[in-house]
């Protein structure tokens, strides 16, 4: 095919050079005869020359219609092109070739931004002109407690206020929200920056749970308070105790009226040495040390401590079955006896249930439901039960919810107490674990 092209280009231009000649020839003799043949052979190449650029524009449109249609593996063949027009086919092929090299750059590059989007703890919303969903991020539709975020109209279902602060929020703006989910109390700061979007103006909104960060802070001070505490205490109570002890094995004391005195000195110091070790237990825990553990034989173990009255019904919902979680077993058992045993005060001697139910999530994480049918927690009492040393009994201590609290944080962890009424319990517990 390419020798015929060849042939044929050479027939064209012998043609040319002919008709040039004879029309020359025939202007100078005035041979009009000369003339009209060497004319028709000009305008016989003349047309041969458009009808071949309007085939080599056929074929660089076939190429450039590829790649308009992301059919980066398409060749121009040789076939299609003569020897002098090799260099335009190569150039042809090698731009295609390039085309579909920038195409899988940018490609690999998107997946690497949305794998960085979807890694971060930080709630990202793109919206458009229009108020419209742009992109988001799977922290977004955690931290908003939605199964998936298409559309602002789906926050309505927290109020007006709260979807009314997206669509309103200016650029530069930092606004908070405070609204109750099905996982408990959500409190969120909402900041908005505007930047390009192929050529159309976008607004960012970036969502930050500071429910978590002033919950640290909040516990970092108070594990600080208590250590400065226990340690001063102890260290003025256990030479009391020390003392008194000793005077009590003196046989000059023992019988006399000075022994009660002193016995009840030593049995008062005694109390409150147990005491204060059991603050220093919560501003000392054991660094833990996670591994995989079946959530389900762990509950098992405690049903069979016999933590739970009989009148009072202990049910499990694990799914699935073999659901494990990845950290300190042993800190974990801890934080649910702690549950339990409020669970079982909360009820008291009626007739009551505790159920638990575990789950993970699309996103990875586990989350756990500890609730029962006790009396429902007071609002002004709820948000002051992960308080340190805050508690309601007479005969408390105050430190089994903020201990839980301390060992779902060194879990890398979360726990909140949902809204009474959640799920028809008056009383839950939600654990999250990533």
């Amino acid at each position: 095919m390419a020798s015929k092209r060849v042939q044929t280009s050479a027939v064209l231009f012998v043609l040319l050079l002919a008709g040039c000649i004879l029309l020359g020839a025939g202007i100078a003799l005035t041979n009009s005869m000369l003339m009209v043949t060497g004319g028709v052979l000009c305008l016989g190449y003349v047309i041969s020359y458009i009808l071949s650029q309007r085939t080599l524009k056929e074929k660089c449109e076939l190429m450039l219609e590829a790649i308009r249609n992301n059919d980066y593996a398409f060749r121009l063949p040789a076939s299609a092109f003569s020897a002098g027009e090799k260099v335009l086919q190569d150039t042809l092929n090698e731009f295609g070739v390039m085309m579909g090299n920038q195409k899988q750059l940018i490609a690999q590059r998107e997946r690497y931004y949305e794998q960085i989007l979807s890694a971060v703890t930080t709630g990202v919303i793109v919206l458009n002109e229009e108020d419209r969903i742009v992109q988001t991020n799977a922290a977004a539709v955690r931290l908003l407690d939605l199964p998936m975020l298409a559309t602002l109209q789906q926050l309505d279902r927290y109020g007006g206020e709260i979807g009314k602060m997206f669509r309103t929020l200016r650029v530069g703006e930092r606004r908070q929200l405070h609204f109750s989910t099905s996982k408990g109390e959500a409190h969120l700061s909402l900041r908005a920056v505007r930047t390009v979007l192929n050529k159309q103006p976008v607004r960012i909104l970036i969502l930050n749970d500071i429910r978590n960060e002033l919950d640290d802070k909040e516990l970092d001070s108070w594990i600080k308070l208590t250590r400065v505490l226990t340690h001063e205490m102890m260290n003025s109570i256990a030479p009391i105790s020390s003392i008194s002890e000793t005077f009590l094995n003196r046989d000059d004391v023992k019988g006399t009226s000075l022994y009660d005195g002193i016995r009840a000195i030593h049995e008062t110091s005694t109390g409150l040495i147990g005491f204060v070790d059991g603050y220093r237990k919560f501003s000392s825990l054991q660094q833990p040390s996670p591994k995989p553990f079946y959530l389900q034989e762990l509950l098992r173990q405690l049903a069979g401590l016999q933590l739970i009255p009989p009148q009072i019904r202990f049910t499990m919902q694990i799914e699935p079955n073999d659901l494990m979680i990845y950290a300190d077993p042993n800190l974990i058992r801890q934080m649910f006896i702690n549950l339990i045993k409020n669970a079982v005060q909360a009820i008291g001697r009626a007739e009551g249930r505790i159920h638990v139910r575990a789950y993970s999530a699309s996103d990875e994480h586990v989350y756990v439901f500890v609730s029962n049918d006790g009396p429902a927690i007071p609002e002004d009492v709820a948000e002051e039960i992960f308080v340190p040393f805050f508690t309601t009994k007479k005969d408390g201590s105050g430190i089994g919810l903020s201990l839980s609290r301390q060992i779902m944080k060194l879990s890398r962890g979360n726990i909140s107490l949902s809204k009474a009424g959640t799920n028809d319990w008056n009383t839950t517990f939600v654990l999250e674990f990533e």
